[in-house]
């Protein structure tokens, strides 16, 4: 299947003390108890972005594409980590996040931030099942709205894609296909700081133990 002139791309590697296994885990498991959907965070407020996207296509995509550098030292060992408790969407409305979703990231209490955000995404595949190889060329990525090459510090980007580059260029491989549904892309607001108690012996084990927290208080209830 041919890749889409246009998408979101998103790089993806060690985030907030976790692993990039650990967090595809755990977002699998979000998008079997949503049904498809699964949210996506990210550090980049590309709203507008997406409001082109989805004036120029009516079955907007994005496509997850592992990152080739080597993880900074404050993704592997944040100094703290947030999840983010409520969300508005590109109108300002507000969107209440399904019970059983869960978006974190790392978090710097000398300087908070009010504000992250979150890719809203529907795959009927499994997140741990890879698709056919597609590849993406770099230099021939160009930022939707702007014209102007992605930067190498961009790690979401709305774009267009020439592929006639893929011959003469370095290249990403796409690791998962996912649609772009409503309401396509959130602000996410009041952050909840994570702890690491006695029995979390990091962050990445704090985050598995909230998230399993809130599966089991919602055993016997709605996760939609």
């Amino acid at each position: 299947m041919a890749l889409p002139k246009y998408f979101c791309w998103t790089r993806f590697g060690t985030e907030a003390g976790q692993l990039i296994a650990h967090i595809f885990v755990r977002k699998e498991e979000e998008r079997q108890v949503n049904e498809g959907v699964f949210f996506w965070g990210i550090g980049n407020a590309i709203g507008p972005s997406i409001r082109e996207l989805l004036r120029i296509t009516p079955n907007p995509e994005v496509l997850f594409s592992p990152v080739k550098c080597s993880p900074r030292e404050v993704d592997l060992s944040p100094e703290a980590v947030a999840t983010w408790t409520s969300a508005e969407t590109l109108e300002g409305d507000l969107f209440a996040l399904p019970q059983c979703s869960m978006v974190t990231s790392r978090y710097n209490p000398a300087f908070p931030r009010g504000s992250h955000y979150a890719l809203v995404c529907f795959s009927q595949r499994p997140l741990n099942v890879a698709p056919p190889r597609d590849r993406i060329a770099f230099s021939g990525l160009r930022n939707l709205k702007t014209g102007r090459p992605v930067g190498a510090s961009q790690v979401t980007a709305v774009v267009e894609h020439n592929a006639a580059r893929l011959l003469t260029t370095p290249t990403y491989e796409v690791a998962i296909r996912a649609k772009l549904v409503y309401p396509y892309f959130l602000r996410l607001r009041e952050p909840l700081l994570l702890t690491r108690n006695k029995s979390a012996r990091d962050w990445a084990s704090a985050v598995l133990q909230t998230w399993e927290q809130r599966k089991l208080s919602h055993t016997h209830g709605s996760c939609d």
